[in-house]
């Protein structure tokens, strides 16, 4: 049981000199951002009636006269279909 508690202590004592050093050292380690020029590029489609972009897997898509087309919602694709914006 002596033995335990001294193989602890020693481990405290190490942990503690460590941190310690570490301020002292400047050895901490800040958690890195991803820089976004090496980001990889998304490829975005614009949705034709409102224009906004986004990305193609969570767009409406629509198969219209041998183009596919994205809209941002259900509602801008009826709007399309409709007539109520122009094409694009």
């Amino acid at each position: 049981m002596l033995f335990l508690m001294r193989l602890l202590a020693f481990l405290g004592v190490l942990w503690m000199l460590r941190r310690i050093l570490g301020l002292f050292l400047g050895k901490t380690v800040k958690p890195s951002r991803p820089d976004p020029g090496k980001m990889a590029p998304t490829n975005t489609v614009k949705d034709p009636v409102c224009g906004m972009y986004m990305d193609p897997r969570l767009a409406v898509p629509l198969q219209y006269k041998g183009k596919e087309l994205f809209f941002c919602s259900e509602e801008c694709r009826q709007k399309y279909l409709d007539g109520s914006s122009p094409p694009s």
